[in-house]
């Protein structure tokens, strides 16, 4: 199974080199979510679901539809005794080296092996990804099993069909991992169509039925049991499709931004920023020089790159042109899919009689992940994560491009990458800006629970019902702080607030943390 790799000597070394500084990565990085908290709320949805799939159900049934494959997997730490957070990070942290070897893997079906080096170490070394490298998100995990789809679709359509019975399967898997995974499969079935045309040659089809049979039991397997568990609810189709529509989220959400340019704007900061704060979301700022000069590397080298090819504009590329021009008036005016469905057979249109191919199935891998998300009116920089392994491609074919007409030895930006962003990745750290606001749930959560042998038999009022599910159990309810009135008039023995509230005439503060604010009922 292994031989379409084309693993020589060298790879071997830079693929162990790759799993050390991957795996001393996702530790040093597990350490400094621990010493956080746990930044990203979605996350004690993950970590309650796989409570869930032990046979504990802590308001999880209206979303135990979100990753299976996450949440299945951190369930087996918790059966085997370790119900802690950092199971859930140990989980996705091994997906992301998983992820950095696969990348190496499709980076050398293009490159050499220094420059797959390269990008490797610049993916994992990006500090979009390092903010969010093994803390229980769902992206980079998702991420990286795109790439191994993109490395299974390169074999599959250029070497070896055998590998269709293994790309169908992982392709549901990826959809079990982070449902929006879907958005960058249109860019492998351009690939296919671009390399053998509509129709599917005899000896692909024997491995593609096996590989859709082995998806199917999959599939339904999954489904059959989350839809149990959710009590008859997967919503996760309604999901996708109002986000499809751009309408899933709400003006409160803090992630609300209807602006379709802040991840465009934003991404010199996702290369390498010099401050990160945390606010709702882990907000990048100031990018610093090395992300000016990968720019300024990847336009010099792709200016060079289209001189090279010296692409022209035929008779045959006025209907291309035509559809790339209607989509772009028609994006916000209609569905994403519709602009994406347009680029896509401009692009086809394009791409049918020419020699690159790799390069039009890296650009549609961007734009179609692009297009959703910047037409998405809610907007979370790690969402742009899947863009970063095709956007890497670009850059190391400008810098492989650069050498043949600036006379500079090959292998010197290469190894001035690797040295500055291999720095990056452990000292990113250090431009986070101190916080304690996440650790204060679990600190807030512990005094309840010290102070209160019964606990359990208390009712909790809360301002979020995610993370209090996971520190204190199932006895929590919603109450807003601003409705005061109503906190009085509750039977909960506490109520935790994100604010304080100075008109409450039953409840007295009993410890504040991080900006939140326990109260304690008199009359209990």
């Amino acid at each position: 199974m292994f031989n379409e790799f084309n693993i020589n000597k060298k790879d071997k070394i830079y693929l162990i080199a790759i799993l050390i500084f991957s795996a001393i990565l996702v530790g040093y990085y597990i350490n400094f979510n621990n010493a956080i908290g746990i930044s990203c709320s979605d996350v004690y949805v993950y970590l309650l679901n796989a409570l869930y799939y032990t046979g504990t159900n802590v308001h999880s049934i209206d979303n135990i539809f979100l990753s299976p494959v996450v949440c299945f997997l951190t369930s087996l730490f918790f059966r085997a005794g370790f119900v802690d957070k950092l199971a859930i990070y140990v989980v996705t942290g091994f997906f992301a080296i998983i992820g950095n070897i696969g990348f190496y893997l499709l980076l050398k079906k293009f490159f050499n092996e220094e420059l797959s080096l390269t990008g490797t170490i610049l993916y994992s070394s990006f500090s979009l990804y390092l903010i969010w490298l093994a803390n229980g998100t769902l992206d980079i995990p998702a991420t990286g099993v795109i790439i191994w789809i993109a490395l299974f679709t390169m074999i599959a359509v250029r070497e070896n069909p055998k590998y269709y019975q293994y790309l169908i399967p992982l392709m549901v898997i990826g959809l079990y991992t982070r449902y929006t995974v879907i958005l960058t499969l249109p860019a492998f079935f351009l690939f296919y169509v671009l390399e053998n045309g509509f129709k599917i040659k005899p000896e692909d089809w024997k491995y593609i039925k096996r590989g859709i049979i082995i998806a199917t039991i999959i599939a339904i397997t999954v489904f059959l049991r989350v839809y149990g568990m959710g009590n008859g609810q997967f919503e996760a189709g309604s999901q996708i499709a109002n986000g499809v529509k751009g309408t899933n989220g709400e003006l409160t959400d803090p992630a609300y931004n209807p602006d379709i340019s802040y991840y465009l704007t934003n991404f010199p900061n996702f290369i390498s920023n010099s401050h990160t704060i945390f606010e709702s979301n882990p907000v990048l700022e100031y990018p610093t020089p090395l992300s000016f000069a990968v720019f300024a590397l990847l336009f010099i080298g792709i200016g060079f790159w289209l001189y090279d090819n010296k692409l022209k504009a035929e008779k045959r590329d006025v209907i291309p042109v035509i559809l790339i021009l209607i989509g772009i008036i028609s994006f916000t005016r209609v569905t994403s899919v519709a602009t994406t469905l347009l680029i896509l057979i401009a692009f086809y249109l394009i791409g049918k009689n020419s020699e690159h191919k790799n390069e039009l199935f890296m650009l549609i891998w961007i734009l179609a992940n692009a297009i959703f998300f910047s037409y998405h009116i809610i907007k979370v920089n790690r969402y742009i994560l899947p863009i970063v392994p095709p956007f890497i491609f670009f850059i190391l074919l400008a810098i492989n491009t650069i050498p043949e007409h600036i006379n500079i030895n090959k292998n010197v930006i290469p190894i001035v990458l690797i040295a500055l962003f291999a720095i990056q990745a452990f000292a990113f750290t250090a431009t986070v800006e101190p916080t304690n606001k996440y650790l204060a749930t679990e600190e807030i959560s512990n005094y309840i629970i010290d102070s209160n042998p019964d606990y359990e038999n208390m009712t909790i009022g809360v301002y979020n019902i995610r993370p209090y599910s996971w520190w204190i159990g199932p006895n929590t309810i919603i109450l807003h702080a601003d409705a005061p009135g109503e906190i009085d008039q509750s039977n909960v023995s506490y109520y935790i607030s994100q604010s304080r509230i100075d008109n409450l005439k039953n409840f007295t503060e009993v410890k504040n943390s991080g900006g939140l604010h326990l109260y304690e009922n008199n009359n209990f």
